[in-house]
């Protein structure tokens, strides 16, 4: 008795040469210091102009405040010496 095998439609096919005693290449080594100073080299432009706008905008905060806290010290001062130089320029009143 014969009987008739049905072909599969998709029959995997070799789409590789192996040649006996040939390898796969292994991976690289991974040294994570060089890793990691490669990186920073890359990212240190980014964080240094990250860096330098936190900071100017946390120095221009500390002067807007300062200036709120100062201004009103400073006004008084200014009305003082301008009254006491007005007051040291005008001739007794009799």
């Amino acid at each position: 008795m014969l009987t008739t095998r049905q072909v599969p439609r998709i029959v995997p096919t070799l789409t590789e040469v192996v040649r006996p005693g040939s390898a796969p290449v292994p991976p690289p080594v991974i040294d994570c210091n060089q890793l990691a100073e490669q990186v920073l080299q890359i990212l240190k432009p980014r964080l240094e102009q990250q860096l330098r706008a936190s900071l100017i905008a946390l120095i221009n905060d500390q002067i807007r405040q300062a200036s709120e806290q100062w201004q009103p010290e400073l006004e008084a001062a200014v009305r003082l010496a301008v009254e006491q130089a007005l007051g040291q320029s005008q001739p007794p009143k009799m």
